[in-house]
């Protein structure tokens, strides 16, 4: 449920135009970024909140100007935006699945224009393009649903490293607008066929392991070249692949990294211990990650950290989840020893 305040929503679904929606969404940026609450609960959610806003308002506009799709579709969020924990900083992430009645040849180019309309939209309202280029904006993004499901099946199936990354954030999918029965039967193949894919999970699992560990001797941070640490790439990303294994591996259909852990305690792979240790250090991250972002945005820009700015105990507050974050890889690794790293 949206957390945006009724408004703010009433101005958003009035705009009469991308550019009009552009000059709202830059001034409610600017006030989320200053919204003081907890990480989980507050202004993480909000900027999903507003992407997600900013899309179905930026999709009734390009209908408006190009007509009826001439097919049903349905727009996701995936990565960040489908988990719910974009940031100020985020990118976009999203795709477009298409009835099977989809002709290419009579269809694609409404479905193009309809893409880049929104993709180039939500960029202007501050919420970048995927550096990536995992956007709908991408031929390669937009598919019908029959062709999604033969894509997500082979990823079941097999997979190099580079499709299990794309796994990792396509299964986390999440319905934005259009028909969500076109929805459903994804995220029905990924819950149902997670638990017995042992070549992604483990695949998923060695990729997470041979990630360079985040402390170092007598378990001092290792900091980049110029002394900073970066927080998401050491800290935040590791506990949102532990939480998609974790859920997935017993067919969740959670998508949050904190419903995950919360949904997965006690079954399969992970103790309830663990997964209460685990949504400890994610809400204390993201807290730390917020505040961390407003001090980039009021100084150099920079979205790591400076150790030497924290104080005692936040800095053993932070050595002590990276080293659970390091116990649970090395657990999980256990299970699919294998599986090469590389």
């Amino acid at each position: 449920m949206s957390q945006l305040p009724d408004r703010l929503h009433k101005l958003l679904a009035a705009a009469g135009s991308p550019a009009e929606l552009s000059r709202l969404a830059l001034a409610a940026r600017a006030q989320l970024s200053n919204t003081s609450t907890p990480a989980e609960t507050g202004s993480a959610n909000l900027f999903s909140d507003l992407a997600d806003a900013l899309t179905r308002r930026l999709l009734a506009l390009a209908e408006r100007d190009q007509g009826p799709p001439p097919v049903a579709y349905a727009w996701i969020a995936h990565g960040s935006q489908g988990r719910r924990e974009m940031t100020r900083r985020s990118d976009q992430d999203n795709a477009l699945i298409l009835a099977d009645d989809f002709a290419p040849a009579a269809h694609a180019a409404y479905f193009a224009v309809l893409a880049d309309t929104v993709c180039d939209g939500l960029a202007a309202c501050g919420f970048v393009h995927c550096p990536g280029g995992m956007m709908a904006s991408r031929p390669d993004w937009r598919a019908s649903l029959s062709d999604w499901q033969h894509l997500f099946s082979g990823w079941l199936q097999a997979c190099d490293i580079h499709q299990a990354r794309l796994a990792s954030n396509l299964f986390d999918l999440r319905w934005i607008a259009g028909a969500n029965a076109l929805v459903a039967p994804l995220r029905a193949l990924i819950i149902d066929r997670c638990p017995g894919a042992d070549a992604l999970l483990g695949r998923w699992i060695a990729n997470a392991a041979a990630a360079p560990p985040a402390l170092g001797l007598f378990q001092r941070l290792r900091r980049d070249a110029d002394g900073r640490f970066d927080l998401k790439r050491n800290a935040l990303i590791p506990i949102v692949e532990l939480a998609r294994i974790h859920a997935l591996a017993a067919g969740i259909d959670a998508v949050g990294t904190d419903a995950r852990l919360a949904a997965a305690a006690g079954k399969r792979w992970l103790s309830r211990r663990g997964a209460d240790e685990l949504r400890h250090d994610w809400r204390l991250l993201r807290e730390l990650q917020q505040r961390q972002l407003a001090i980039a945005d009021a100084t150099d820009g920079d979205p790591r950290i400076d150790p030497d700015t924290l104080g005692r105990e936040e800095k053993q507050q932070l050595s002590s989840a990276l080293a659970r974050i390091e116990q649970q890889r090395a657990a999980l690794r256990l299970i699919y020893p294998d599986v090469p790293l590389r």
